[in-house]
């Protein structure tokens, strides 16, 4: 299956060591040296893509202006444990995560937020995000959040086996997919 992540908001939930990184890296090798991603936890090399990982895990200060920098030259940005940075309402987006849900489509950029639990990330980056990629989750809370989004998707969530994981449409369709093996060809299509 080919999907066209330009100019689209996409999410990836999932628990520790379940394929969120795997998956990631892919999609960010697909852009190559037009991608980027805020490495909180030093996860992802420097090639093919760019990574800058802070000196401070919790830090806004020195997130923001990063993040302000790499929408001016990458086309696709991730941005890694982000409920680190975009905690759930009533806290406010940061600005620089403000301005990539506004202007991402007028720039076509691709813009990606990890973490581990769907309760855990501002609800707005879940809610208008374009695409959900998730791997088994076993939280109440969580499971309970995707059921409100799609009849059926928080069950689903809980009965995925290792390292599968489920791609959730715009219109919240949702099917499973099998694991991106972790020596994958960049050059294959999802």
């Amino acid at each position: 299956m080919e999907l066209d992540l330009s100019s689209k908001a996409w999410t990836v939930f999932g628990l520790p060591d379940g394929g969120k990184s795997t998956l990631v890296h892919y999609l960010l090798s697909q852009y190559g040296s037009v991608a980027f991603v805020y490495d909180t936890l030093h996860e992802y090399p420097d090639t093919p893509f760019d990574s800058y990982t802070p000196k401070g895990r919790y830090n806004i200060a020195e997130f923001e202006p990063v993040i302000s920098v790499a929408m001016k030259k990458y086309k696709m940005i991730v941005i890694d444990e982000c409920n680190r940075f975009c905690p759930p309402k009533p806290t406010p987006l940061p600005q620089a995560i403000a301005d990539l849900n506004d202007w991402r489509a007028h720039y076509g950029i691709s813009v990606g937020y990890v973490c581990r639990r769907p309760v855990q990330l501002n609800q707005d980056l879940t809610e208008l995000a374009n695409y959900l990629f998730i791997f088994n989750l076993k939280g109440k809370n969580d499971c309970q959040y995707l059921n409100d989004l799609a009849d059926g998707l928080g069950d689903a969530a809980k009965e995925l086996e290792m390292y599968h994981f489920m791609i959730v449409d715009p219109q919240r369709n949702y099917h499973v997919c099998p694991p991106v093996p972790k020596t994958f060809a960049t050059n294959k299509k999802l």
